[in-house]
């Protein structure tokens, strides 16, 4: 998890570091003061967790065999002399080595934030995500970072000790999706519930029905947290069904049209495709839910969030759009645990879009501009 910078004045002075840091060899006295001593050497093999040794230049000068377990276990890449971001497999550094570190989300990337502070005599410790590519293939590592400064020699560097918190994180999202999307199920009963007990409705048959359907979500909520479970272990089975675009996304509408978010609102339904598809009913309704909420929370009162779905011969595309523009700060950073305009501890709704849409078979992206507001959609492949 990459987590912006705590200050402004602390991000303008890394991007100062970043924008002047240029290559340079390692010195033979470096790689000597930490690779040659047999019992300095030894001491620092013997960590059992991943520890790097960085100079003033940001480039590894020691790596101890942990870290090629954690990001190199074939051992076919030498590491001394990279940059930290080159060293991790970093996406943004590996697709643009020769401004490595220039990248807009080095400015906030936690790692830089604690060498940053370490290599001036500060330690620090930040929980993290890295974007890598590990093996050819994309790959997130959740890492809790320490930076140490050392001077040593009359050199300065900083001491980067790593411990993966992949399982921790894995259950905290688990338990935060499961709960957050339960919240949202139980406020749509509450918002039936309600129309029941003022008598504000024609329909009492139709109540019934969507309060019966809603109750049954509920259900189906707390089953997931079994599901869910099961996808972090790799063992989630995943049961399609032959559904309707047109029927689903009604449902869908009747359903968040009495949550609590909804308040003051319109939801409405874009002209859109009929179609028939095979999906997972529940993980669908996951997103798409989500998708909704989170287009209500960021809609003011008397603004309209609507919901779609086009389709071609190959694939179809559900999308709910909202007229408010993300931050660019957020947009960046969107998919990911815990982002989100509405502060600390929230964005399970989005990082969840993701995680589920990927267990469909599918893709969720986003666009936000000026002009258009913001659109999510969910991709499904017609022929899964």
């Amino acid at each position: 998890m990459q987590t912006k910078p705590k200050s402004s004045a602390l991000t303008n002075q890394n991007q100062e570091r970043l924008d002047k840091c240029k290559r340079s060899s390692i010195t033979a006295l470096q790689l000597e003061l930490f690779n040659e001593g047999v019992v300095s050497r030894s001491l620092l093999d013997a960590v059992p967790n991943p520890l790097l040794i960085i100079n003033e230049q940001w480039q590894v000068v020691y790596a101890n065999p942990a870290v090629r377990e954690l990001i190199d276990k074939d051992g076919g890449k030498p590491l001394l002399g990279l940059s930290e971001g080159e060293a991790f497999h970093c996406v943004h550094a590996r697709h643009n080595l020769q401004d490595a570190g220039k990248h807009e989300c080095c400015r906030i990337c936690v790692v830089a934030k604690v060498l940053s502070l370490s290599l001036k005599g500060k330690a620090s410790s930040e929980d993290c995500r890295l974007n890598c590519e590990l093996t050819g293939t994309a790959s997130n590592l959740d890492l809790r970072v320490w930076a140490t400064p050392l001077e040593f020699h009359g050199e300065r560097f900083s001491i980067l000790s790593l411990v993966d918190i992949s399982d921790k994180y894995k259950r905290e999202m688990l338990e935060n999706i499961c709960f957050h999307d339960l919240l949202n199920t139980l406020s749509s009963i509450k918002g039936f519930l309600s129309i029941m007990k003022d008598g504000d409705f024609e329909d009492q048959d139709e109540i019934c029905a969507l309060l019966e359907r809603t109750t049954q979500n509920s259900i189906d909520e707390i089953i997931a947290m079994r599901m869910l479970e099961q996808a972090t272990h790799d063992e989630l089975e995943v049961k399609t069904e032959p559904l309707e675009t047109l029927d689903f996304m009604e449902v869908m509408l009747k359903t968040v049209q009495r949550h609590q978010a909804a308040e003051g609102k319109k939801i409405q339904l874009s002209e859109s495709n009929s179609r028939d598809f095979n999906a997972d009913p529940l993980l669908l309704r996951r997103v798409l839910s989500n998708m909704l909420i989170n287009a209500l929370e960021a809609t003011p009162d008397g603004g309209t969030v609507t919901l779609g779905c086009k389709a071609d011969h190959a694939v179809l595309r559900f999308w709910v759009h909202n007229d408010q523009l993300i931050s660019k700060q957020i947009r960046k950073q969107i998919f990911k645990r815990s982002v989100s305009n509405k502060g600390h501890g929230r964005g399970n709704g989005t990082y969840s879009i993701k995680h589920l849409s990927e267990l469909l078979g599918g893709e969720a992206y986003f666009t936000s501009t000026d002009s258009d507001g913001t659109v999510f959609s969910l991709l499904l492949r017609l022929d899964n």
